[in-house]
């Protein structure tokens, strides 16, 4: 296969592989967060007594200790931020991947530009949200007045035939939020790379985001 998918032919067999490596992975992470929920709704669920209508003290102490433990157990069906945004896909071909990286957490979002993470929301100095900067395409991202020198991966990207972005934003936040001067950026926005200093091997980095 040399391409695949609509890419206009620059896509590389990787493309088609990595899309049962990274969805299977979210997929068993939502089964794990709904089996985690469904748990705490049984917990809460359970602590029903027939008597819990009653205007007794026997019903007051049923309705009290189940709202104090759908309290804790309810929770965990409702604040789920961390399961829908900070999943990240894992060993994919198409991510150039360190091994580590953060806990997969199901009620914490914690923003991160770990490679096969989606890039954080950030609101820029002028108002805008950095993903509405962000066009098609591949985008390599520039932080904190980075003076380095992207050419290079720009190129080879190019040379690839896919379609490349360079975007300088010297907002002081998006460098403490992203927390690295340079970011690769796939269309779908997913971290590729990272890094404080042009790649040492371009030419792999954009065979790797490309699918090659």
């Amino acid at each position: 296969m040399e391409a695949c998918g609509d890419t206009g032919g620059w896509g590389g067999p990787n493309l088609l592989k990595s899309y049962e490596v990274e969805r299977r992975q979210i997929g068993e992470r939502n089964v794990g967060a709904s089996r985690y929920a469904t748990l705490g709704r049984r917990n809460w669920r359970a602590m029903w007594r027939v008597d819990i209508a009653q205007d007794s003290k026997a019903g007051a102490e049923t309705r009290k200790n189940l709202s104090a433990v759908a309290d804790v157990e309810q929770r965990k069906s409702n604040e789920m931020i961390g399961a829908e945004l900070g999943y990240r896909y894992v060993d994919s071909p198409i991510v150039c991947n360190i091994p580590g990286g953060p806990e997969h957490l199901f009620r914490e979002y914690h923003p991160t530009t770990w490679p096969g993470a989606r890039l954080p929301h950030v609101w820029l100095e002028d108002g805008s949200a950095m993903q509405d900067r962000i066009g098609d395409g591949y985008t390599i991202l520039k932080l904190g007045r980075t003076a380095a020198d992207m050419r290079g991966l720009e190129s080879a990207i190019a040379d690839r035939g896919a379609p490349v972005t360079v975007l300088d934003i010297p907002d002081r936040i998006a460098r403490e939020i992203y927390g690295h001067d340079l970011v690769l950026l796939r269309p779908d926005l997913h971290v590729v790379w990272r890094g404080n200093a042009a790649p040492e091997d371009a030419s792999r980095v954009a065979a790797i985001a490309t699918g090659h």
